[in-house]
């Protein structure tokens, strides 16, 4: 027991030790904005979010809608950046970090690419992933935010059901507000249950205090 004991403190130490920062993830929620309106066919609409410091990350286009209102398109045309930004479509609960925001296709951003219409359809809800930040150039991944934002066309319109950001650039689950703790974090976790183990290994049980017993017949 004394053995794995000082294994669990070894491997609490060293995880706690990864990062100076002894903070725990931080979410906000209801992070995303979109604005759209339709002549019955055209369509308008503006996506933005904004980065902890509160840059504005922030695009706009136009689409199309289907006449009974089957489905519906959203086509950028532009963008305003006060901090990079990238949306991609995701399934729920896939983890949104830097790996897959670097491999995913586009759907908006502030790159000067021109990117696909993206398809909503009558009553089925869309989660797309997105990231803000410029990782690449600055201290790697952690220097990125990552969030979702679910998208509801109810044949009228299109909504932002949630939407969430986490600002330690660590990952999040789509559709969730489920975070990829910091090493540190994991490493003050670790720590809590070494300690619950320590405690309990050094409890002892007391044997029953011994019974004086008179003699048989004795007064």
């Amino acid at each position: 027991m004394k053995t794995i004991i000082r294994w669990s403190v070894g491997i609490a130490l060293v995880l706690a030790s990864g990062t100076t920062a002894l903070s725990f993830p931080v979410i906000e929620w209801n992070t995303v904005d979109l604005t759209y309106s339709t002549d019955g066919w055209s369509v308008g609409f503006q996506l933005r979010t904004l980065g902890s410091d509160g840059s504005l990350a922030y695009c706009w286009g136009n689409g199309e809608r289907e006449t009974d209102g089957w489905w519906t398109t959203l086509s950028q045309q532009n963008a305003l950046a006060g901090i990079a930004f990238r949306f991609f479509e995701v399934d729920y609960g896939e983890l949104i970090d830097f790996d897959l925001s670097d491999s995913s296709t586009i759907v908006f951003g502030n790159d000067s690419a021109t990117h696909d219409p993206f398809l909503l359809n009558w009553d089925q809800p869309v989660y797309l992933g997105f990231r803000l930040g410029w990782p690449e150039i600055e201290s790697g991944p952690s220097s990125a935010e990552y969030g979702w934002a679910e998208l509801y066309f109810d044949g009228d319109t299109v909504s932002v059901l949630g939407s969430a950001t986490e600002r330690t650039g660590l990952g999040i689950y789509a559709g969730t507000g489920t975070l990829i703790p910091e090493p540190a974090t994991a490493g003050l976790l670790l720590l809590g249950a070494v300690g619950i183990i320590w405690k309990r290994s050094r409890i002892t049980i007391k044997p029953p205090a011994a019974q004086c017993l008179a003699p048989f017949g004795g007064g």
